[in-house]
């Protein structure tokens, strides 16, 4: 216990710089409680970003983060929800345990929805961290997870929906997913990779989670392939009035005055149901719906489309081929 304070030293929000009677200088809140007890320094101030500014002397800065001491004030790099300390050519986390690496911003890599931030990792990790590991990646990885201050994780595996599986130093695996409330990490422990049977169990686990994976994205594209038709055919539905024009030489589809399809055939011919012939070399035939998907490739040196939905192709003379159309 510090005691009672001596001095308010500098005031930011709810936070005091104070002089102990002890004659350390520390952080209290506005309650009195004790954030941070720094030392017996001379000056004791707020600076930016969370940090102090201590004098004794000389000037140094303090992350209140996590306490790390710094003899300039840090410039800060942002990825998304991520801030990282840029000073002397390394980049430091803010995290309650540091993790530092000589790199550049650049090596930094956000991930897609702001779930992680990748660093780079300098040389090989320890033994002891690498017997933890269920395999040996091409490239090791270190990543910040978006809402965790404690510290950084060894990346594993990004899966297709972009999760990760990531390790910590305990050899402790998470499945990593981003809540749809909060936009904040969130970790499903898989196991401890304690001996060779636990990360057996623990690959055994991941390949779960992949199949499982593997089934909702195809339950996830069927269900976009079905509601991009369903859109497809409303459109199709306010097209049937649709009529050839042409710009210079080229032709297209246009309805109610509206292009549809831009002109750049060579020719059209009127639509029949949804569909219309189009020539896009001279001679060369094939079919577009009227809202210009191409649904025959032009290749024919004829194409007659009949009402029924069915196609005749004319691949040469005294050969036709019949087809249906989607």
């Amino acid at each position: 216990m510090e005691g009672n304070i001596q001095k308010v030293l500098d005031t930011r929000g709810a936070l005091r710089c104070v002089r102990f009677e002890s004659g350390n200088v520390g952080v209290v809140t506005t309650k009195g409680n004790t954030k941070l007890v720094v030392g017996p320094f001379q000056q004791l101030s707020f600076a930016e970003n969370g940090f102090l500014r201590v004098f004794n002397g000389r000037e140094f800065f303090i992350d209140m983060k996590n306490g790390e001491i710094y003899a300039h004030m840090p410039e800060f790099v942002h990825f998304g929800d991520f801030e990282i300390a840029n000073i002397g050519g390394y980049l430091c986390t803010r995290t309650k345990k540091l993790y530092e690496v000589k790199a550049i911003p650049a090596e930094a890599w956000h991930g897609k929805y702001g779930l992680y931030l990748s660093l780079p990792y300098s040389g090989e990790p320890e033994e002891k961290i690498k017997k933890m590991m269920i395999w040996t990646p091409s490239r090791y990885v270190v990543c910040l997870l978006n809402g965790d201050e404690s510290g950084v994780y060894w990346k594993m595996r990004m899966f297709e929906d972009y999760t990760l599986l990531v390790m910590d130093d305990k050899g402790n695996y998470y499945h990593v997913k981003k809540s749809a409330r909060s936009r904040k990490a969130v970790k499903e422990h898989l196991g401890q990779a304690k001996n060779e049977a636990d990360r057996m169990m623990i690959v055994h686990t991941v390949r779960e989670i992949e199949e499982r994976m593997a089934d909702y994205l195809k339950m996830e594209s069927e269900k976009a392939k079905r509601e991009a038709e369903k859109e497809r055919e409303q459109q199709m539905a306010t097209l049937v009035s649709a009529e050839p024009f042409n710009i210079g030489n080229k032709w297209g589809l246009r309805s109610k005055g509206r292009i549809v399809v831009p002109p750049v055939y060579r020719s059209v011919k009127t639509p029949v149901g949804r569909y219309c012939a189009m020539e896009s070399y001279p001679g060369i035939w094939g079919v577009i719906a009227v809202d210009g998907k191409v649904e025959v490739e032009p290749r024919y040196e004829d194409v007659v489309i009949h009402t029924d939905g069915t196609v005749d192709l004319t691949v040469r003379p005294g050969k036709v081929i019949t087809k249906k159309l989607p």
